[in-house]
């Protein structure tokens, strides 16, 4: 049968590469269209709008530096084309404050000059690979869970995070599990292993951060009797101990550098050497990573090997931090009322619709472990039925709409002064109706002013990621600078 070549070649995953450098682009093009994919060039900000504006494409590779643009600064613009594409940037600049500002403006991920194939073959898959599940979520039927394993939440991006594990559980791909502290990821890892083939035997847990460095590399692959000092006896390591079963690093942004080029070795082969033996062990073991870092500034810092990086991110699934999905907030606050009342044999069984509209408004820097250490503490040190406003702790208590509280870096909350207007800073208009993108605009100057410039401070206030509050600066024209 005959096979109509245009419906054929529509099928290929579509790539754009935006670099004036032709030899740049000819590398890219010939090594991406050997692996099936189907790739347009161009090179200046010019072609890349008007290649936006005629067709769809599955990612885009973006130079920083084009002769009518800056990259970075051309991210927004093609996520107004679509939120779904995937945007590398290509880059000579190894700087890490150019890395970090590309990866907050929004670039999934990025290719340093000279490009290397094998990353650029592992960066393609990955990119396609995000685009295709967003596509997939986005069309799913809006089907509410509120409870996925131990994890609690019916949010949209909850929703995703569901989605993601059951297609990645039943595999053996490693995972790489990011996002803040106290936000849930061993419970992501738990879920992985919970729906995985391999649930009849333990997770095996390590945390890197809680054992001292010296130690770390016995307890993952063991030691022989004398291997070093207070060796008195073999013991088995974790790696060993994980066979045929799932093994969790938790923290793996803690480990030194040389003993990831181990565990480099290890994931190469699946095979290890106990501390003082010459026996090489093999291993059938599912590994799943988690880390609170930025894993591309870490790798830019020197902190985290970029090869051991691309081992374990073969498939990425980001938890959300709570400030972003507060529709989870009062059950999540249900489900801890619930289980500490009956631990602490208290009687609350019902929660005030004004007690759950404070919550939302505050921005919990610690995440859902703050809130259940909240929630915790409240029934510890009060009694009743229901809970009321009085009973939450006061910097809670005193979020409102007229006075923001913002987390500053140290967790610490401060309260801001009530907003006073200043010569650069205009109140709203009583004359006329304003448009939401003025109101949108006048928001973001506040917080700006009342942070002095600090974006990190205001993007939690104004409940938005740092990423989105970096594009929203750039789009108004705003300076950093007039902020400081």
């Amino acid at each position: 049968m005959l096979v109509d070549s245009t419906v054929e070649s529509n099928m290929k995953p579509n790539f754009l590469i935006i670099d004036d450098d032709d030899v740049t682009c000819l590398l890219v093009k010939s090594h991406l269209e050997n692996l099936g994919y189907q790739v347009r060039c161009g090179k200046s900000a010019a072609d890349l709008r008007s290649f936006l504006s005629t067709d769809d494409f599955n990612a885009v590779f973006l130079d920083i530096y084009l002769p009518d643009g800056n990259g970075i600064e051309l991210i927004p613009e093609i996520q107004r084309f679509s939120t779904d594409i995937p945007i590398i940037m290509i880059t000579g600049d190894g700087r890490v404050e150019t890395v970090v500002e590309a990866m907050q403006a929004g670039a999934f991920d990025y290719c340093p000059k000279p490009l290397e194939l094998p990353r650029l073959k592992v960066v393609a898959k990955n990119a396609l690979d995000r685009y295709t599940l967003e596509k997939k979520v986005s069309t799913l039927e809006k089907t509410q869970r509120l409870k996925f394993d131990e994890l609690i939440g019916g949010s949209a991006p909850m929703q995703v995070v569901y989605h993601i594990i059951e297609t990645v559980a039943p595999t053996k791909a490693p995972v790489l599990i990011t996002g803040e502290s106290g936000c849930g990821k061993e419970l992501v890892a738990r879920a992985l292993h919970n729906l995985s083939p391999r649930r009849d035997r333990d997770l095996v847990d390590v945390n890197c951060a809680a054992i001292p460095k010296d130690l770390l590399e016995s307890e993952l692959f063991g030691h022989e009797k004398s291997a070093f000092t207070g060796a008195t006896k073999r013991s088995i390591g974790r790696c060993e101990r994980a066979h045929q079963s799932s093994l969790f690093l938790d923290e793996i942004g803690e480990m030194n550098i040389s003993l990831q080029a181990k565990m480099l070795r290890f994931l190469q082969e699946y095979a290890f050497y106990r501390v003082g033996s010459q026996e090489k062990i093999h291993v059938d073991v599912r590994i799943i990573s988690a880390t609170n870092r930025n894993p591309h500034e870490a790798i830019s810092r020197a902190q985290l090997r970029e090869d051991l990086y691309y081992r374990l991110n073969v498939v990425n699934i980001e938890i959300p931090p709570l400030r972003k999905r507060l529709d989870d907030v009062s059950n999540l606050t249900e489900f801890f009322l619930e289980k500490y009342s009956k631990e602490h044999n208290r009687r609350f069984d019902s929660i005030s619709q004004e007690v759950i509209d404070l919550l939302k408004s505050y921005s919990w820097p610690g995440n859902v472990r703050e809130l259940e250490n909240c929630i915790q503490q409240l029934v510890v040190l009060h009694d009743g039925t229901k809970v009321e406003a009085d009973m939450l702790p006061a910097f809670i208590q005193s979020t409102d709409m007229e006075e923001m509280v913002i987390e500053p870096v140290h967790n610490i909350p401060v309260s801001v002064e009530p907003y006073e207007s200043t010569p650069d800073f205009e109140p709203l208009p009583t004359n006329r109706i304003v448009p939401l993108v003025e109101l949108e605009k006048i928001a973001i100057e506040q917080a700006l002013r009342l942070t002095r410039g600090n974006v990190g401070q205001s993007a939690v206030g104004l409940q938005m990621s740092q990423a989105t509050l970096y594009r929203k600066v750039r789009d108004y024209g705003l300076d950093l600078k007039n902020y400081k």
